[in-house]
């Protein structure tokens, strides 16, 4: 249920917006805190929505992160869902703003399943670059889960709009 209450609300936004761009963007999570012990550097992909508005965007993102263990186990999972929506601002190519955040983790380590919903809040600075027809977008977030630090990422990723 709060994953749909999230989506909708996403949804509304866009579709209030001017001009809407979608994209894609695919780079890696480092753990800080608890999740440094646990996990190393992972990769992370999935699809934005920016709603362009007079001094501001709305920006949203379903990520799905594919998280590695510290250390090598044989039947370890896990990964990482971090569904965003926020406000961006520019300032020339380079843009800043944050937001609200659920983000679904799942761990399984031989029988033993976890599985958990938190909702958090992001930060985000990036700069965009126009190649073309596209734009390409670089930027570096920091998830704050749960408004815990000891279950934070830092997201380097780079995206392309359509």
């Amino acid at each position: 249920m709060k994953i749909t209450v999230v989506a909708l609300l996403a949804l509304s936004m866009a579709v209030s917006a001017g001009f809407v761009e979608f994209g894609a963007h695919a780079g890696a999570l480092f753990p800080s805190g608890d999740g440094g012990d646990a996990f190393s550097t992972s990769l992370i992909f999935g699809v934005n929505i920016l709603a362009h508005m007079p001094v501001y965007a709305i920006e949203g993102s379903i990520g799905y992160g594919i998280l590695q263990p510290e250390n090598d186990s044989l039947d370890f999972s896990a990964s990482l869902i971090p569904i965003l929506a926020g406000i961006r601002t520019y300032s020339g190519p380079i843009f800043y703003g944050g937001g609200a955040g659920m983000y679904i983790s799942s761990v399984s380590i031989g029988s033993v399943d976890t599985n958990s919903e938190d909702f958090g809040a992001y930060g985000n600075l990036g700069m965009i670059f126009p190649a073309g027809s596209m734009d390409i977008e670089g930027s570096i977030k920091y998830h704050l889960v749960d408004f815990d630090t000891d279950k934070a990422w830092f997201a380097l990723t780079v995206g392309t709009y359509f």
